[in-house]
């Protein structure tokens, strides 16, 4: 599993974030570490580059470590711990340049999923595509296209062969980010491929295969999606998540 490692220069924010992770993604596989504020228990607002080199060396093993930071001088505090440290060591490492919090949450739910670093911090990269859709509307993917770039699109001919499912979201806040990691948790226990589409706001498809892809739908209260799966486990999956549909995916 990909750990994660939150530099900061307050404690409590990154601590705070880290609670969040956890409450996304409650697995204990995936190691989230804090290497925030300097002084007596960490109080003082600042970094320390010998207690960042310590995290990371005990992060970064197997599958490696993303490493998340607040502010411009965090970045230097982890660069400088990364020079302190074996090469063996530094090349299971990723800094990752996403928003601290948002990043975070997506890289923490990616992890869990037991992606590769690479698709971890693809994740948390696009992590505030959501909120600019939800915000900004047909201005954000005007400016920012590059948000769903890495969104495939259904393969020819795959429809044909898909196994269909209507739901209708009853959530009150819709499918924020505590269903949508239930969502994608859900994908990825089958063997089996899923393309929603948001018919009510009449969106193009969207291949689930992350919560910020699942964020992405805009799915508000009252929506109707139309869910395509497939695979050999698609009946599976379908069940399933329409159980977590008709259960308010537990709220």
């Amino acid at each position: 599993m990909v750990n994660i490692l939150l530099v900061s220069h307050s404690h409590q924010l990154a601590q705070g974030t880290a609670d969040l992770i956890r409450q996304m993604a409650s697995s204990e596989e995936v190691k989230i570490r804090v290497a925030a504020g300097i002084g007596d228990d960490n109080a003082e607002i600042g970094t320390n580059a010998v207690e960042i080199m310590e995290a990371l060396s005990e992060l970064a093993q197997e599958d490696g470590c993303l490493v998340l930071m607040d502010l411009g001088s965090a970045l230097l505090s982890t660069e400088m711990a990364l020079q302190m440290l074996d090469e063996e060591v530094t090349s299971k490492v990723k800094l990752c340049p996403a928003p601290f919090v948002e990043g975070a949450i997506a890289a923490g739910v990616q992890a869990n999923l037991g992606s590769s670093l690479q698709e971890v911090y693809d994740e948390a990269i696009n992590s505030l595509a959501a909120k600019r859709q939800q915000i900004l509307g047909e201005e954000a993917a005007e400016e920012q296209p590059a948000q769903q770039a890495d969104l495939p699109e259904p393969e020819a001919g795959e429809a044909d062969d898909a196994a269909k499912l209507e739901v209708t979201v009853s959530n009150p806040s819709g499918l924020h980010a505590r269903p949508a990691a239930t969502f994608i948790q859900t994908v990825k226990k089958f063997d089996a491929k899923l393309n929603v589409t948001n018919l009510s706001t009449e969106a193009e498809p969207v291949l689930v295969k992350g919560m910020i892809s699942v964020m992405l739908l805009a799915a508000k209260q009252g929506d109707e999606l139309l869910l395509l799966a497939t695979g050999p486990d698609k009946q599976g999956l379908l069940s399933e998540l329409e159980q977590l549909f008709k259960d308010n995916f537990g709220e």
